[in-house]
């Protein structure tokens, strides 16, 4: 009977006819039927990743619907049915992308998903703006969603006004971003969960609201999360100058970068109701509206740990690496094994160390104890030291371990028998940092005499740089998006195979670096790390000219001369982030009498036919009739093709 039972379920699974059910029964089917079969959360994800419809990017627009959908399959077959189980998908391109249509509520599981519409005025994966539908995005693999002009990475606009400021009045469904793996009790995201880089230009967040539009209910509940915001742009939250809020962060590894007059999370003034609440680490260098009750919180190489939260080793290792933590009230760190806490309120991987859940006060007792002994050197140790023939010395290269550096250990007066080794506080796994050489660790000589004190010695390491001819490239926008060489937002660089790079502004040894548009005409200094040895190069640059900020018309002045008007323009570069910027190129002037003009754009004045272009700002007109009231247009460009606002002004000729 148990048997015909068993193979009553594994018959129903096996059809799919399960497949739809909500996570919380999976757990009553283990009840109802002992002898069932039934897997872990993970079997569940992989059995519902198979009843989702498979679609492939690669092969053309996909737009979901509720009752219907317009895609390829990876086989090449238009597909048209809904699936109430959701949608996966897989391809890369940089001609089409994802929508899902208002009101519709649907899963979508990207594996090795890659949009890059950065040279398109499109969005990567956009979900309609203000849609009442809750749209849940799983993450398999690594994926990027790169957006062009206007539009966030992740595009998630809410633009209504009762949405924003009342939570519980709010009409946007929800965005959900999270791993495979969530699901999982006491899972905590490392190296090996899905990832995702969202990426808006000019006005988009990275995962958020698009061009001067809000955002409202976004959910990461778990993932490798990298999200950077065009010009006025949060990184995950609000577009061009807009606020972003209910957004909660419960899970994964976030980062998030925003362009110049944004915040990185949730926004500027009116965000509210966002959080970071735990086992997450998120990298926010500003953020809006965000209350953190659990979690760390990084900023460049400080953070800070707020409630109990649990880290992997592979965050330690990554990540958390050698970043300097300090504890809310209440903070403490639970730390998996050979995972432990050094007196620089940093993070160490000895091999063996074991596993420990360390409390705040157990942790300030062990740097009492290590201070103390590092201290403390007895009438014996400091005879013997004086014993000593010279002074251990070690060379190696940025990158290494402590064991990896080539020591030299010197001889004790005497020929006393003994062994040099590292100090029991000095991890031989701990890689060597990039710093000019003043790091100094603790050799100690243990005589074979037990009556004979230890020698303890500091040395500091001479270190080198690997020499290496390689160097990042530029990965998009794939050339200039502005005029004259310059670029007009966020550029990003890409690592040669077999290396990753790093930057102050990047959360760790990464693919790919993210140069935010506020650095202006200069050069960019990143290092290089080769996968595998961990050998790291000496600074590298790369120059790059970016350039977001137009000018501004400063003044007009109209005057008469002999036969006609002169008119006068004085511009001004926008430098609130950077001296180092394009300068003004060309002035745009258009004069029409005041009873034949409309309001024109910028765009749509300097491709005016009756428009003058001079770069000097300066116009005369010698055809206008006397005493007749006429309108003037100036527009202002600098080298990189960033236009002015309209000036606009009246005057009558003479």
């Amino acid at each position: 009977m148990d048997r015909d039972k068993d193979l009553f379920w594994k018959d129903l699974f096996q059809k799919g006819l399960l497949c739809s059910l909500a996570v919380s029964l999976a757990m009553g089917l283990c009840g109802i039927a002992a002898a069932v079969d039934c897997q872990a959360s993970s079997g569940l994800v992989q059995m519902q990743a198979a009843a989702k419809t498979e679609l492939d990017i690669s092969r053309g627009d996909i737009k979901i619907g509720a009752s219907k959908i317009s895609g390829t399959s990876p086989q090449g077959q238009q597909v048209t049915q809904s699936n109430r189980d959701g949608y996966h998908i897989v391809g890369e391109t940089d001609t089409y992308s994802i929508t899902v249509e208002e009101g519709v509520s649907t899963e979508i599981l990207l594996e090795n998903v890659n949009i890059s519409l950065v040279d398109a005025d499109a969005c990567a994966l956009k979900i309609e703006e203000a849609s009442t539908g809750d749209v849940t995005v799983t993450l398999r693999g690594h994926n990027v969603l790169k957006s062009g002009s206007h539009c966030a990475g992740l595009e998630k606009s809410c633009n209504q006004t009762t949405c924003v400021r009342s939570g519980s009045d709010c009409s946007c469904g929800t965005l959900t971003i999270r791993c495979e793996r969530y699901r999982e009790e006491g899972h905590i995201c490392d190296e090996d969960c899905g990832a995702l880089l969202a990426s808006g230009v000019n006005g988009g967040a990275g995962i958020g609201g698009g061009d001067g539009r809000k955002t409202d209910r976004i959910q990461i509940q778990g993932g490798r999360i990298s999200a950077s915001g065009g010009y006025g742009s949060a990184g995950i939250g609000g577009g061009y100058y807009c606020e972003g809020s209910n957004i909660w962060i419960t899970g994964g590894e976030v980062s998030a970068v925003s362009g110049e007059g944004n915040l990185a999370l949730g926004g500027v003034d009116g965000s509210e109701k966002n959080s970071v609440n735990g086992d997450c680490i998120v990298e926010a260098g500003s953020m809006g509206g965000v209350t953190v009750y659990r979690g760390i919180v990084l900023n460049g190489n400080e953070g800070k740990i707020n409630g109990a939260v649990t880290v992997t080793k592979a965050n330690a290792a990554g990540i958390l690496k050698d970043k300097k933590l300090t504890r809310e009230d209440g903070g403490r760190l639970i730390l998996p094994a050979g995972v432990a806490w050094t007196v620089q309120n940093t993070l160490r991987v000895p091999e063996l160390e074991a596993a420990r859940s360390v409390s705040a006060d157990q942790e300030r007792e062990k740097e009492q104890e290590e201070t103390e002994d590092q201290g403390s050197v007895s009438a014996d140790q400091e005879e013997t030291r004086l014993g000593q023939q010279g002074s251990p010395a070690a060379k190696g290269i940025y990158g290494q371990t402590l064991e990896q550096l080539d020591v030299t250990d010197q001889a004790i007066e005497g020929g006393v028998p003994g062994a040099w080794s590292w100090a029991e506080d000095e991890d031989p796994g701990k890689t060597y940092p990039i710093v000019d050489g003043t790091t100094s660790y603790t050799r100690v000589f243990t005589p074979e005499d037990p009556g004979k004190s230890p020698v303890r010695v500091e040395i500091v390491p001479e270190m080198s740089y690997l020499e290496t001819n390689e160097k990042v490239t530029i990965l998009s926008p794939k050339s200039p998006d502005g005029a004259n060489g310059w670029y007009k937002g966020n550029v990003v660089l890409e690592a040669p195979d077999g290396y990753q790079a790093f930057h102050s502004r990047s959360v760790g040894w990464v693919e790919e670096l993210v140069v935010a548009d506020d650095g202006g005409s200069g050069d960019y200094e990143y290092y290089l790390r080769e996968a595998g040895t961990n050998l790291t190069t000496d600074v590298k640059t790369i120059r790059l000219n970016i350039d977001s900020l137009p000018p501004i018309v400063d003044s007009v002045t109209v005057m008469h001369v002999d036969g006609g008007m002169r008119i006068r323009a004085k511009a001004k570069d926008d430098t609130s982030r950077t001296e180092q910027v394009s300068g003004t190129r060309h002035f745009y002037c258009l004069v029409q009498p005041e009873s034949q003009i409309k309001t024109m754009g910028r765009k749509a004045l300097i491709k005016n036919k009756a428009t003058k272009d001079n770069a000097v700002g300066e116009f005369t007109y010698t055809d206008l009739e006397a005493g007749k009231n006429y309108q003037l247009f100036v527009v202002a460009a600098d080298d990189a093709g960033n236009l002015s606002e309209v000036s606009v002004q009246t005057f009558m000729a003479q």
